[in-house]
């Protein structure tokens, strides 16, 4: 009787099909020298470090971490075993160390450190630190300590020098007071980077930083367009943009086309005041014919006066000021039965439009969808 030997399977050895590449293992954690206290009752990771910290501090506020601490019964998931009762099973959250750090600080802050933050001395407040405080307390709803970040912020930011190094925690701010709607922020956000802008020697240079928020590149070409000089050659045609060294056609065309929107804005100016308000107007029948009157009037001779007109006519925002100096100093105690109203209302109105400018000015950089810029050249230094 024969019998049929069953043949044993080649083994394909020419090297064609590659191993299963080796799973890397997760980096190994280490405590926090900090926020790591024996006492606690709950452990977190962000990213490689743990944090060992009290379940009734990270409660507190109506924080999201309430819902984090309650695993469904009966769960036999691989969430459910990452309790955070011990190293080995932590509670995983999906932010950096830093970030998460600067949470426990505020959580574990004594009143005296806090109240640092409030003093008269501001050079030494820690802006970076505020910010990931309040971005990391909005994600995680402690809404008071949000709201007590954002005070702070807002206290802070016009006390504080800032350099092209620091530029980008304006940015920052500015990202952050968008996100929370926050319109005194915005405005402090705004005045400290023209600050900025003003102290800067090459304004160009803020124009290329990359990931700026569209607002905040706009004061750079706004006073860009001032510091650079037009110069023509005699007797030819040829004519050379100095002081944007560095910068691309793109930007240049920016400048020259928001050059040409700025003073078009100047000269409508005169033409163009801001409604007055009629809030506590005493004789509402007579509000446009008197109070809105002199309004006019007195604008027009605001825009006109010798303060205004001595400016660029591209300096729109210090034209502005201007206007508004001139108007707070001028005498309106005769000079209508409800001046009350007018010298109540003026200021409102001249100061709303000044943060309107301010926000809107990214607008005279901004070129037509068709616009092309290919043939403009470099310019030189």
């Amino acid at each position: 009787m024969s019998t049929t030997r069953r043949k044993r399977a080649r083994v394909d050895t020419s090297g064609s099909t590659a191993d299963p590449e080796p799973v890397p293992a997760a980096p190994q954690a280490t405590r926090d020298e900090k926020y790591y206290f024996e006492d606690g009752d709950l452990v977190l990771r962000a990213g490689t470090t743990l944090f060992r910290v009290h379940k009734f501090l990270m409660s507190r506020d109506s924080s999201m971490f309430k819902d984090m601490f309650v695993i469904p019964a009966g769960s036999d998931s691989a969430a459910s075993a990452a309790d955070g009762s011990k190293d080995e099973t932590p509670l995983a959250v999906s932010d950096s160390a830093e970030s998460f750090r600067s949470l426990l600080w505020v959580l574990y802050a004594l009143p005296p450190e806090l109240q640092a933050y409030l003093s008269s001395d501001k050079n030494t407040v820690d802006l970076d630190r505020l910010l990931l405080v309040a971005e990391i307390t909005n994600k995680y709803h402690f809404t008071s300590i949000e709201e007590w970040s954002l005070q702070v912020i807002r206290a802070v930011v016009p006390k504080l020098k800032f350099t092209l190094s620091t530029s980008t925690l304006l940015v920052r701010a500015l990202t952050l007071a968008e996100r929370f709607s926050d319109s005194a922020l915005i405005d402090t956000v705004l005045t400290a980077w023209e600050t900025l802008v003003r102290t800067v020697s090459k304004p160009a240079e803020l124009i290329t930083i990359p990931n700026t928020h569209p607002w905040l590149t706009a004061f750079a070409y706004y006073a860009q367009v001032s510091a650079m000089k037009l110069k023509r050659y005699p007797l030819t045609r040829d004519l050379t943009l100095e002081g944007c060294d560095g910068l691309s056609p793109t930007h240049i065309t920016k400048l020259l086309f928001g050059r040409w929107s700025l003073e078009s804005e100047v000269t409508r100016l005169a033409s163009s005041p801001p409604i007055l308000p009629r809030t506590g107007c005493a004789h509402p029948a007579s509000h446009e014919d008197d109070c809105v009157a002199q309004w006019r009037k007195a604008w027009g001779d605001a825009v006109n006066s010798k303060a205004a007109a001595a400016l660029e006519s591209t300096d729109l925002l210090g034209r502005l000021k201007a206007v508004q100096a001139h108007l707070a100093a001028l005498n309106t105690r005769k000079s209508s039965h409800n001046g009350a109203c007018y010298r109540t209302n003026r200021e409102v109105a001249i100061s709303t439009l000044i943060a309107r400018k301010k926000r809107t000015l990214h607008e005279h950089f901004q070129l037509p969808g068709n616009f092309d810029a290919s043939g403009f050249g470099s310019a030189s230094d």
